[in-house]
């Protein structure tokens, strides 16, 4: 028999008791959760099971997500008592028996129904009635030991992914905590589909079905700016300590924000207060003296339960492979959630991050015939004084309003502000053939960036009846503003660096060398504002057959101030763009072939305004278009435990800016160039059998040029650094019988070959195809404390995660490294 999931709703009803103590205490009007519904009888049930000790209400809670079972207790009688740890097959109520071991609490059985009862004794309470009922998994995947979610909300409102007309992948809690992945490069690096590239500068670009993704980013389902300028913006989106999970859409995302790209998005969604008290703590230590602190607390603030608080502040350092750098990691975060009345929360909620780092930026050169220098992996090429300084203050809101059982209300913002201060030089230039020492020039660079992002979202949601069939619709606005108040410059520093035999120490220049020798920079103010209307209809034209009708009006205004230098005169720039009332339709039709299949197709628009770019004569270029379209059929397997999805893609990009060969300097653009992305991709998240939880996607890419300023690019690859084949696979299986506190995982990032056209006109630098293999092995100690150790790359594969120029910009994957993980859960 298939398990079924289980979650609590709040509701107010009175304790059933016996004797004087049921008129006494039945006047308390205590809050109790509840919730109804109606499951089979059976007989006799075996369960697979891997809850950890905690909290015995939080454990019953998690028992009920894992089995068929109803338990009716009083959260107040459990308090300060604490479950065994269940992991493993258990048959019919022994499972419940050793979760109540020691704890003094009897229980009765009558079918699916389990009724805990006090100690046997003259005073002895019945404890009712908090029930727990089959449920499938919720949105919310913290607690619920799943790769998979029971729904997404990247899109407005919830929905499942198999009700989704999209590829969407979702990285769960546990997958997060499974393989460590604390920031979102990390997180990035091992979600289907999605291929990092290392900038020069600092941070990485994400690519998606051959395209960058570029600002595409949510809170909680409200758009901000971030990212959209600056790639240093674009990773430093958060530590994942503060998140239940990470949403990622691939394909065109016009439907999220205004200006929607060509490539998907990513909507981070917080952690909340829950409604039962839990404390983690985690400390981890790994290689390159990467030492981790986490303190995770939350739960109901006041008897009633209806306010509920969560606290989080993690601290880490690390080393790196590399000579030279290092960094320092600071998170806090705290977040309230006020339940105003039955039908209304309001949620409030901050997060702080400081990052304090020694980057190695800029990579590694080759020779100039494109040839690898095999350098140690150890090799960094920057000068000791690189320093980068990241603050970040995010706050949040929300008020949720439930009207009735088919009608709902949301409204949300999301201010944040960044400020980045950096300075660093790394080496720019080719090693001349069989050279043994180098000349190479240094390049050093200044920044004081500033950044601050508004984003407000709100809509409503509902289903209605009509032509004998139920419906949906979603109707919303949302907006945002970004302003960046930046300074930058670049120079060429006095000394050389041997790159055979890099000098960590070569001078600091004072600040004001940079301004007076800056080959590019200055300031720039840019502000960027947006908003639009939105609406989605799920029209049910059969039983089988679903309709999804989108559309968003969007108006969108630039305005760019800088004044570029060139070795100390400043010539000012202007640009400026206007977008009104651009529409963004979408269109999804869904078609279920039985119980687990449904086969769908979409197609949306792509609109992404480039006022940032100067037309010869002055003007501005014309936004970049094109369309997106998608087929394919999902799978829903086992109660929603497993997912999985198959799809094909086509992406078409029209009138993306290109340098204008007529400008001499590259210092203007024109709207040119039509490009095509296409391929399939196949995923699997969830339960594939019992025990073993598995995220793996493959993803076929082919991008070409189909026409260009240059005719001599048309019919070559537009993006030579996504590779063709790419496969994400991990995985995390529970041992049973004797062993059954280990849990063992693997997986593998695999991909094809790939590499960058030569700019001094070359043989191209490349990377062949490659997997690196990583792993796992946990160890749950007793009932509170648990073990992991976990390693990467565990055959040392040597290679470059990304491939650059002759110059610079080659950057080595890690080589074999290990983390060991301590937690404590109360």
């Amino acid at each position: 028999m298939s398990a079924s999931r289980f979650m609590l709703r709040p509701l107010t009803r009175a304790l059933l008791m016996h004797g004087a103590s049921r008129s006494r205490l039945a006047t308390t009007g205590l809050g109790l959760a509840m919730t109804m519904a109606v499951t089979p009888y059976v007989q006799a049930q075996e369960w697979t099971l891997n809850i950890p000790a905690q909290p015995l209400a939080q454990a019953l809670q998690s028992l009920g997500q894992q089995t068929s079972l109803q338990i009716i207790y009083s959260p107040e009688s459990l308090q300060g008592l604490r479950s065994t740890a269940l992991s493993g097959r258990y048959a019919d109520d022994s499972a419940i028996a050793a979760m109540l071991k020691g704890t003094g609490i009897r229980h009765q059985r009558d079918g699916n129904t389990v009724t805990l009862l006090a100690p046997a004794n003259g005073s002895a309470m019945e404890l009712a009635p908090t029930n727990i009922n089959g449920q499938r998994l919720t949105e919310t995947t913290e607690g619920s030991n799943s790769y998979t979610t029971g729904g997404v909300t990247i899109g407005k409102g919830v929905h499942s992914l198999k009700e989704t007309p999209q590829s969407v992948t979702v990285m769960t809690r546990k997958m997060l905590d499974d393989q460590n992945l604390n920031t979102i490069e990390q997180v990035m690096e091992k979600t289907p589909g999605i291929t990092v590239y290392d900038s020069p500068m600092g941070g990485k670009y994400f690519y998606s079905r051959g395209f960058r993704m570029s600002g595409q980013y949510q809170y909680d389902g409200v758009p901000l700016d971030i990212g959209s300028s600056y790639v240093q913006a674009d990773s430093f989106n958060s530590d994942m300590a503060i998140y239940d999970r990470v949403e990622v859409l691939r394909g065109a995302a016009g439907m999220m924000k205004g200006a929607g790209g060509t490539a998907g998005g990513v909507n981070f969604v917080r952690k909340r207060g829950q409604d039962t008290p839990h404390t983690q703590l985690s400390l981890s230590a790994g290689s390159w003296d990467n030492y981790r602190g986490q303190v995770d607390t939350g739960g109901p603030l006041n008897d009633a339960g209806t306010i509920r608080g969560r606290a989080v502040v993690t601290q880490q350092t690390r080393q790196y492979f590399y000579d030279v750098a290092s960094r320092k990691d600071q998170i806090y975060y705290g977040a309230l959630d006020f339940d105003l009345n039955p039908d209304t929360t309001l949620g409030l909620g901050m997060a702080y991050e400081d990052v304090d780092a020694t980057p190695c930026w800029g990579g590694l050169p080759r020779y100039a015939d494109g040839s690898d220098l095999h350098l140690k992996r150890s090799t960094c090429l920057n000068t000791s004084w690189n320093n980068q300084r990241s603050k970040r203050a995010t706050y949040f809101g929300d008020v949720k309003h439930q009207f009735n059982d088919d009608w709902s209300l949301k409204v949300a913002g999301v201010f944040s502000r960044n400020t980045q201060d950096m300075e660093y030089a790394f080496p720019s230039g080719a090693v001349p053939v069989g050279a043994t020492s180098s000349n190479t020039l240094m390049l050093g660079s200044i920044y004081d960036y500033e950044q601050t992002d508004y984003g407000f979202d709100a809509y409503v949601d509902g289903k209605f009846d009509a032509f004998g069939q139920q419906h949906e619709i979603t109707v919303g606005a949302n907006a945002s503003r970004s302003r960046k108040d930046d300074f930058y410059a670049v120079a060429a520093l006095p000394q050389r660096q041997n790159v055979l035999d890099p000098n960590h120490h070569l001078p600091k220049p004072d600040e004001s060398y940079y301004l007076a020798n800056a080959s590019r920079g200055g300031p720039v103010d840019i502000s960027i504002k947006q908003y639009g209307v939105y609406s989605t209809a799920r029209l049910k034209l059969a039983d089988p057959l679903t309709f999804v009708l989108g559309s968003r009006v969007s108006w969108y205004k630039s305005d760019s101030d800088s004044v570029q230098y060139f070795r100390g005169e400043g010539t000012p720039v202007n640009t400026k763009s206007t977008e009104t009332g651009q529409v963004t339709p979408f269109a999804g039709l869904l078609f279920d072939l039985n119980d687990n299949l449904t086969a769908y197709a979409s197609y949306t628009d792509i609109f992404t305004p480039q006022g940032g770019y100067k037309t010869i004569d002055g003007g501005t270029l014309k936004p970049l278009i094109g369309q997106s379209y998608e087929l394919g059929i999902k799978g829903e397997w086992f109660d929603g435990r497993l997912n999985s999805s198959f799809n094909l893609f086509r992406t078409i990009q029209k009138d993306a800016a290109q340098d204008d060969p007529r400008c001499e300097d590259s210092s203007c653009s024109l709207n040119s160039g039509k490009v095509r992305a296409q391929g399939f991709e196949a995923e699997v998240s969830g339960e594939v059998i019992d025990r073993l939880q598995l995220l793996a996607g493959y993803t076929y890419t082919q991008t070409k040029v189909l026409e260009d300023a240059d005719a001599t690019q048309d019919g070559v690859v537009y993006n030579s650094y996504v590779p063709r084949h790419l496969l994400r696979v991990w995985g995390d299986y529970s041992l049973s019988g004797p062993l059954d506190r280990v849990t063992i995982g693997a997986g593998v990032n695999a991909q094809s070959g790939n590499y960058r056209t030569s700019p001094l006109g070359g043989d191209n630098i490349t990377q062949s195809g490659y997997a690196v293999w990583n792993g796992r092995i946990g160890y749950r100690i007793d009932d509170t404390w648990s073990v992991a150790l976990n390693g990467n790359n565990l055959f040392d594969k040597r290679y470059y995660a990304t491939v650059g120029t002759e110059g610079f910009g080659n950057f080595y994957g890690d080589p074999r490294n290990f983390v060991m993980s301590v937690k404590a859960d109360f």
